[in-house]
C-alpha cells in the first residue's frame, strides 16, 4: 500500500492509527500523482508514435513497394499515413499540453478537469489506433481476397471468414494492450479524481 492508499483510507475513516492530513497537505500529493502519471502517459505515447515511424520506415522500402501493383492502393497507403501522423502528432501534442497544465494547476476543481480531459483523451486515442487499424486490415484483406482469382465461392468465404476471426483475435490483443498499457494510468488518475471530489464535496 502507497503512500496515496493509506492517506485515502484516513481521509475515508479516519483511523486514530494513522496521521491526519488536512487539504492543504493532501493536495501537493495528489497533485503530484497525477502530473507523473499524465508525464507517463505522454512517454509513452511519444515511444509509440517512434514505433510506428520505424515500422513505417521499414515497410516503405522499395522492393515493398514494387509489389503494390495497385495505383489506387499505393496512394491510400500514403494517404492513411500521412492522416496518421497528423493525427498521432495531435494526440501527443495534447497529452503535453494537459501535463504541462496539471503541473501548473494549483487548485483541486482545475486538477479534476485536467484529470477528465487527459481521461478522455487517452480513450479517443485507442479508439482511434483500433479503428484505424480495423480499416486498413479490412481493405488491405480486401484487397488481396479479390487479387486472387482463382478461388470459387467456397473457398473465399472460407478465406473470408479465416480472416474475420483473425481480424476479432488482434482486436482482442489490441484492446488487452492498451489497457495494460493506459489503463493502469488513468485508473490511477481516476483514482485522485475521486479522491479530489471527495475533498471538493
Amino acid at each position: 500500500m502507497d503512500e496515496l492508499d493509506l492517506i485515502k483510507k484516513d481521509w475515508q475513516k479516519r483511523n486514530d492509527d494513522l496521521p491526519k492530513y488536512t487539504q492543504e497537505e493532501l493536495m501537493p500529493l495528489l497533485h503530484k500523482k497525477s502530473s507523473s502519471s499524465v508525464k507517463w502517459i505522454f512517454i509513452i505515447s511519444v515511444l509509440e508514435f517512434v514505433f510506428w515511424i520505424a515500422l513505417d520506415i521499414l515497410i516503405s522500402s522499395e522492393d515493398y513497394i514494387e509489389t503494390i501493383e495497385s495505383e489506387l492502393f499505393l496512394w491510400f497507403l500514403k494517404v492513411t499515413t500521412v492522416v496518421n501522423y497528423v493525427v498521432l502528432f495531435g494526440f501527443i501534442y495534447l497529452f503535453c499540453k494537459n501535463y504541462l497544465r496539471i503541473k501548473v494547476t494549483d487548485s483541486a476543481k482545475k486538477l479534476m478537469r485536467q484529470i477528465i480531459k487527459t481521461r478522455q483523451a487517452v480513450k479517443y486515442y485507442v479508439r482511434y489506433n483500433i479503428a484505424l487499424f480495423i480499416i486498413i486490415f479490412i481493405i488491405s484483406g480486401t484487397r488481396a481476397i479479390l487479387i486472387e482469382t482463382t478461388f470459387n465461392t467456397f473457398e473465399f468465404w472460407i478465406i473470408a471468414s479465416i480472416m474475420t476471426f483473425i481480424l476479432f483475435i488482434i482486436i482482442g490483443l489490441l484492446i488487452l494492450f492498451y489497457r495494460l498499457l493506459y489503463g493502469i494510468l488513468t485508473k490511477r488518475l481516476y483514482k485522485n479524481y475521486k479522491l479530489l471530489n471527495k475533498i471538493e464535496a
